[in-house]
């Protein structure tokens, strides 16, 4: 049926933790991150040791080799007992111009892994060239309400980005996610977007295909290609935005809510990316709290400068914070390395 190619591995982390071949009746759920983390600390200290050792297993064997309970190993043994259904979707995924990568693969983005550790998702799916994400680049977030003043600053930013040859990376929503991301793309630059929802719907879009076929352009999403938006999955895909990314900048955040300033207050304790916020006086009052939590200002009169380098310019400015201490109890996933 399919020229398809997983790793045993690969086929398992698929049908433990993805959607893909499951009902739309929800009869059967797959295992969230957290689940998964959990199974994997086990999976590693029993005799199995990788996932694709639990495929073609029954409930009771796998209730013995990982010391799971019964109906935890029922509902593993369900969902890794599905590879008909699996394939047929992966093959129209596939005609879709949609791929799958697992953290069991070598070619996973190696920042999420290296940043987001545990927290890494372990089934993404993307159109694109997956090479996009070991560019240099600026994540650019913000409100899908963004002003004039900020919209002008995200298209300027996003301008500059292509002509020093600096990926941008962003949600894929209205408001400055697109006008960055255009404005990157028709400038000749590069772009990853990391989307929440309806993956499969974008890349169904003339120009998106046209970017991505150019390799310009790259689409990701931890959900299902056909998952509609969800407030969580909005907020919860912020992290990767800033873990793809060297440099970000807050154009325009919401004060004390929002997935911008989530993500934002997220990525000043984690320090994925360094972060510069927008700074003059008719920005957001979310910017001017960001300032005062240590994220260093960005102002628009900078990007005027003829002679502006970004990077030069991230590397002068610096956190007024301390970074925060690792917790270096924190459980690693499976395939983390």
């Amino acid at each position: 049926m399919s020229t398809i190619s997983f790793s045993n591995d690969a086929h398992a982390l698929i049908m433990a933790c993805s959607y893909v071949g499951l009902s739309s009746k929800g009869e059967l759920l797959p295992l969230t991150l957290k689940e998964w983390n959990a199974l994997a600390a086990k999976l590693v200290q029993s005799r199995l040791k990788t996932p694709g050792a639990m495929l073609g297993l029954a409930a009771e064997d796998l209730q013995t080799e990982l010391e799971i309970p019964l109906d935890e190993a029922q509902r593993l043994a369900a969902l890794l007992d599905r590879g008909a259904a699996v394939a047929f979707e992966l093959e129209n995924l596939m005609n879709a111009g949609i791929r799958l990568v697992t953290r069991a693969d070598e070619h996973y983005p190696s920042r999420l892994k290296d940043k987001l550790k545990a927290q890494a998702p372990p089934v993404l799916f993307y159109a694109g060239a997956l090479e996009l994400t070991r560019l240099e680049g600026i994540a650019i977030v913000g409100s899908r309400a963004v002003d004039e003043a900020g919209a002008q600053f995200t298209a300027k930013l996003a301008q500059l980005c292509a002509q020093q040859r600096l990926s941008v990376v962003s949600g894929g929503a209205k408001g400055v996610d697109i006008v960055s991301m255009k404005t990157v793309l028709e400038n000749g630059g590069k772009c990853v977007g990391v989307m929440s929802d309806s993956l499969a719907k974008k890349i169904r879009e003339r120009e998106a295909r046209e970017y991505v076929f150019e390799e310009r352009l790259l689409l990701l999403s931890p959900f299902h290609p056909n998952a509609p938006f969800n407030v969580a999955n909005a907020m919860s895909r912020n992290k990767l935005i800033y873990a793809l990314a060297d440099y970000a900048v807050v154009v325009a955040s919401d004060l004390e809510k929002g997935g911008t300033w989530a993500g934002a207050v997220e990525n000043l304790r984690k320090e994925y990316a360094l972060m510069l916020v927008r700074s003059e006086a008719e920005a957001p009052p979310g910017n001017h709290a960001l300032l005062g939590k240590g994220a260093a200002a960005f102002a628009a009169a900078e990007l005027e400068q003829a002679d502006l380098d970004l990077r030069q310019l991230f590397a002068q400015k610096t956190f007024s914070t301390p970074a925060p201490a690792l917790n270096t109890n924190q459980q690693l996933g499976l395939f983390e390395a």
